[in-house]
Order: C-alpha cells, then structure tokens, then sequence
C-alpha cells in the first residue's frame, strides 16, 4: 500500500487557521486527485503550531494509460472532392500524433468531423505531484497571509521547510526557495533539529520521538485526560469548553498541565466574570467543586514540560489573573453599591439605534410588548408581574462596569446583579436567558420570564430595524436580524411555545417610534422575512417542498407548533410506496377547482351519480373536532379510490350548471381537508 507525506513546516501559525487549512488541503487534493486520475483510499490531514501535513493512503503509483476521442476539422476540410487528405486534415494528424490512415469520420448534428483516437500514457504519480502540490499550498485561503524575505510568495506564517515523501521515497517539490526533503524539525523548544522521516508510515513515531503528537485527535484526547487528573489532584472536576479546547489544542506540540491558583477574596465576584477572564482572556481553564461551585484554581496547557519552564509559566499566569481580577472586583464593588433597578434612568443616555431612541425607550418597547405576548399565552398575574419585572430590569446591567469591561457578559451580570437585589428567582434567570440563543445551535431560555421576554426584545429589535428600511440584503446584516428571527424561531419550536406570532409582530409595528406609509406593508415584510428563515430551518430536517407545501396552506406564524406536525406527518406520508396516488388524486382537484368559483357545501339531493354520494360521504367523514394529522392523512388515503373512480364515472363540467357547480362545491369541499394539511401542487412527485 503506497502512502504519499507532504509537511509543510513555518514559524508559528495562527490558531484559527489550523483547522480551516488542514480541511482546505483535503478538499484541494480530492478534486487535484480526481482531476488528474489518480486514485487513493484516504486523505488525513493533521496540524500543530508549526506545520500542516497530509498522508494519502492507499494512492496509485502512476495514472491509468487511456484512450481520448478528439474532434478535428469537418470532413470538407480534411478531405477534398476525390477524398484525399488535405493540409488541414494532415495538421490534424500529425498534431494528434497518429497515422493519417487512422482518422475516421462522424457526424455532429448536420456536419461531418474526422476524428482521432489519441492514448495517453500515465504519468508516475511523482511527477503529477511535483506539479499539483505547490499550487495547492500557495492556494490556502486566510486572513493576514504575508511576504517574507525579498519572496513574492504569500502564506499565513513563513515557510522553514517541506518533507515530501511517497513510501520512502522523496518526490522533490520547490516552493519559492524551499525545496523539500525528509528532514522535518522536532519541538522548538526540545529538540528543534532535523528530524529524518523514514516514511510516511514513520512520521508520527519520528515526530513523537522529537517532542511534537502530530495527530490532532490525540493531542486533544491528551490535553483533556491531562486537565482532567490534574484537577482531581485537588478534589475538583475541570471545565472543558470545546471551544476552547480545540483552540488550545492548535497552539501546542507537546501539552503539559499547569495547576494554578488565586486568592479566594476573588470568589465573590460572579463566577461567569472569572471564568471569562479565565477562558476567554487568558486561554485558561477554571476547576469546580463536585457541588458545581467554582474553586480558586485554573489549568493551563504549557507547550513544554520543562520545570523551570512550568514553575515561571504558573508564575506569570498567576499575576496576570490576579491582575484582571482585580479590575473586576473593584468593577463589581463600585457596581454593587446601587440596585439594579436604580439604573433604568441611566439607559437614558445610551442610544439604542438612531430613529429608534434610546435602550430606555427601547425596555419601554419590550414591556409592552412582553405583555401583549403574555396575554396571548394566557399567563396568570404572578407570572406576567414577573414578566414585566424581566422587560424593566433586561437592559440595565448594560451601564454598569462589569459589563462595559465584559460586553459578552450582559445578561449574566444582570441575573448577579438582580438576584444580589432580591428579585424572584423567575426575574434574574429571565434577565441573563432573554438573551438566549445567541447562535443557531445555542442554549434556549429555560424561563417562561426569558422566553417572552426574548421574543419580544428580539421581535421589537427586527420591527424596529424594517420600520427604519434597513432590511438585510445579501449577506450582510450588521444588527443580527436573521440571528434574532431564527431564535424566535427555534425558541417557540422547541419550547412548545403556543403563540401566534402574526399577533406579536403587529403589536410590536404598532409601537414603533417611526412613521410608517403603510403598516400592513410593513408587517407583510416582516412576515415574509421570518418566514424565510422558517423555510431554511426545517429545511435542513425535511425535504424543500414538503416545507413548501406545509408553508402554504395557512398563516405559517400564526401555529409554529401546528405547522411543524403537518411538516413531520407530510414527509412521511410522501414516502409511502403509493404517494403517487394520493398525490395525484390532490392535484387533480386541485387544478379543477383552483379557477373555479363554488358553493362550500354541495346539494346532495342534485347528486346524478352514486359516486358523487361516496365522495360526499367520504368528506363529511373527515368533518370531526381535533382530528389528528395522522388520522387526518388516513381518511384522506381512504377516499382516493373514491376520488379515481369519481373522475372516471362523472363529467365534472356537466352542461347543466346547477349540476356543474354541485360537483365543483363537492371536490372543493374535498379540496379543504387536503389543504388542512398541505398545498399538494407544491410537492415533487
């Protein structure tokens, strides 16, 4: 089994890059490979501070020998009137490489062409790589590539060296004034010497003699398990944020564990603000108690195991931390001196959006609206009050200076905050979830207090931004309203929340401080916009047009809950093995009956046939309270028999016009118990 090894060492790479270049190579050798026929059975691609290295396995040694088809001038050019070669069909030949002899003719539409079968001998797959692996290298993609020296070339750090080896053989490639061979380099700070790779099948064990786990899978399995038992050793369990793992995963070779500590004073602090400084600031990792609270230790990842490396590294962690956490309990102390609720004023002076007034104008907003919404949902009054209570206190923690120094912890210290001041335990938690998701795949608001009022701060923010003509347009939506539609979204979906959203974005129009020309316009925008996100989220679970299909029969905001169970009942009822007929049995009425005007009851006493009385009877079946969808499609599968032999039995169109529209008001009648679950004609069938 022949393995290709391409390393691609530089001075240290940015972090982010990493793993966007590892897949960027695998992505660009699978299509080089294709292109120039040659065959593998896996590409892996791996990548550490200093390098980015491929191993292809299983790849062929040369390209497969094959036979093209070349088209050539018409045969009127390449033969004259006798049928002797001419110049041009001579050229033809002998630019192909072949006997004159062995041109032969076909035609192409109305035209006759010569043709030559050319074969093409395979290249060594050497060769080919000597010519595809540079460009695919200088081809990466990322922000700050530079120059270095007096070279043209740009890459995200410089170049140090390149190993390129297939088995144990080096495939010389030169990149600017680079040229590769199987010395590779050990850790920087052990061993940072040639490394002779022996092969691909070597490489790892080289590099891991040499300080440096190569395999990013293990490399993160060895920073958990080393985080992990180091915690244990003072009766604690790390906080292993994926996130950050896979970032400090991508800036060490060779991970080594370092337990530090704090003073405990700092504990006061809302932990969310010491594991931020922690995590987020300094890459650090925090340790709790088996009882989920934070203990005054952290963790972090040195790239050596050094002691006198470690025990300076600890030191220097350490003094930042203190530093940062000093900042913050003096931040907290100064911000704890007043209520929460003594800041509304303050929002005053804070602009919210220009035409849109400030974040207190903009609490007043989410307050009413956050009431209209709670009404809807039929709230009892302790629960609304708490309601309300969230709305007035969302916005406040937003001038205190905890959160000026920590912007992606609004929310957070408002619940800190609130809870220091008494209020229900239903308002500090509302406060910080309102916020929630805060992406696609992001925590949802567990709080009815967090759930209304994030719907209506996120439904006055979208109003708000529309009213203003400010809508997104292509990719860019620099206030995050596709963001805030689809949590909307996600948080009613998955919280079986029951609310008509239709409702709330027209309450919520109605508030806004801008004038408006015509608000059922401006609502109808709104509607399509969210609704556009609708499509894209259950599009990514269910076929494009059964959500088409589900989304066209009713107001699709008014019941997201009602519209995801048609979507769920719909994609699988279009697999059934006799779709077809249901489908067709649908559309058939449906293209009657969709330019037709009718009566919604037909007259059974103007029935000519028995089967118009069997259709008849099949409809009024499907007249009962609460039907469920499921039942719903078995009563409608057990009348499209009904339906077929109906169309063949009757003429619809009957001269007589009272007996026309009777039949036209019967299949419309039948045509409303399909669309009380989908618009058929939007399905493929």
């Amino acid at each position: 089994m022949t393995k290709y090894l391409i390393e691609i060492g530089t001075e240290e790479l940015p972090y982010k890059f990493i793993p966007s270049a590892m897949e960027q190579l695998k992505e660009s050798l699978a299509k080089a490979f294709e292109g120039n026929r040659i065959s593998y059975k896996d590409i892996k691609t791996y990548g550490t501070p200093r390098r980015l290295a491929v191993i292809v396995e299983d790849i062929t040694e040369s390209q497969p020998n094959i036979e093209k088809v070349i088209k050539g001038p018409p045969t009127k050019a390449a033969f004259d009137g006798n049928g002797n070669i001419t110049q041009a069909g001579i050229g033809f030949a002998k630019k192909q490489n072949v006997n004159p002899e062995d041109l032969y003719k076909e035609s192409v539409g109305n035209v006759e062409y010569v043709f030559a079968k050319v074969k093409e001998e395979g290249r060594k797959t050497g060769e080919v790589l000597k010519d595809i692996i540079p460009d695919i290298i200088l081809r990466l993609q990322g922000s700050h590539f530079m120059r270095w020296g007096d070279l043209e070339v740009r890459f995200s750090r410089p170049i140090r060296w390149l190993v390129s080896l297939m088995d144990n053989e080096e495939v010389k490639i030169k990149i600017a004034d680079i040229e590769s061979t199987r010395c590779s380099r050990g850790h920087r700070f052990y061993n940072n010497k040639e490394v002779e790779i022996t092969s691909p099948d070597s490489y790892m064990e080289d590099l891991y003699k040499a300080q440096v786990i190569i395999d990013t899978v293990k490399r993160r399995e060895e920073i958990i398990k080393q985080a992990s038992n180091i915690a244990k050793s003072v009766n604690g369990n790390v906080h292993l944020n994926p996130e950050l793992v896979d970032e400090v995963t991508y800036i060490v070779e060779w991970p080594h564990p370092i337990l530090g500590s704090f003073d405990k004073k700092y504990l006061v602090i809302p932990k969310d603000v010491i594991v931020t400084v922690m995590a987020a600031h300094q890459r650090y990792f925090p340790v709790f108690a088996e009882n989920g609270q934070l203990l005054n230790y952290f963790i972090t990842m040195a790239n050596n195991d050094a002691a006198k490396a470690l025990e300076n590294i600890k030191r220097g962690n350490e003094r930042v931390l203190k530093a940062r956490l000093d900042d913050a309990i003096f931040f907290y102390t100064e911000d704890t001196r007043r209520t929460l609720e003594s800041r509304i004023e303050d929002l005053k002076g804070v602009t919210f959006q220009k035409g849109l007034g400030t974040i207190h104008d903009k609490v007043s907003r989410i307050r009413e609206i956050s009431y209209f919404t709670s009404e809807e949902l039929n709230l009892d009054k302790a629960t609304i009050d708490n309601v309300e209570k969230t709305a007035l206190l969302s916005k406040a923690d937003l001038v205190t200076s905890l959160v000026r120094e920590f912007t992606e912890l609004q929310g957070f210290i408002g619940m800190n905050y609130a809870k220091l001041d008494g209020e229900d335990c239903l308002v500090s938690v509302g406060i910080a979830e309102h916020y929630m998701p805060v992406s696609a795949d992001g925590e949802l608001a567990d709080s009815i207090t967090g759930q209304v009022v994030g719907i209506s701060d996120k439904i006055d923010t979208i109003a708000g931004v529309f009213a203003l003509g400010k809508i997104p347009t292509g990719s860019a939506d620099p206030l995050g309203l596709r963001r805030a539609a689809l949590g909307i979204i996600i948080t009613i979906i998955k919280k079986d929340i029951n609310l008509n959203l239709s409702k709330v974005i027209e309450n919520a129009v109605s508030i806004q401080p801008v004038k408006i020309e015509n608000t059922g316009i401006l609502v109808s925008e709104i509607r399509d916009f969210i609704i556009q996100r609708l499509r894209i989220y259950l599009t990514e679970n269910y076929r494009y047009d059964v959500v088409e299909a589900a989304l066209s029969t009713k107001d699709p905001l008014a019941d997201l809950k009602d519209l995801v169970k048609r979507t769920e009942v719909l994609s699988k009822l279009v697999e059934k093995e006799n779709y077809n007929l249901f489908h067709d049995a649908a559309n058939r009425i449906h293209r009657i009956i969709k330019s037709e005007q009718f009566n919604p009851t037909p007259d059974p006493s103007l029935f000519v046939h028995d089967i118009e009385g069997q259709l008849w009877n099949c409809a009024k079946g499907i007249d009962e309270d609460n039907l469920d969808y499921n039942e719903l499609v078995s009563k409608l599968e057990s009348c499209v028999p009904v339906i077929e032999k109906f169309f063949d039995e009757v003429l619809v169109m009957d001269p007589n016009m009272d007996i026309r529209q009777n039949r036209l008001s019967l299949l419309g009648n039948i045509r409303e118990k399909f669309l009380k679950l989908a618009d058929f004609s939007k399905i493929v069938a």
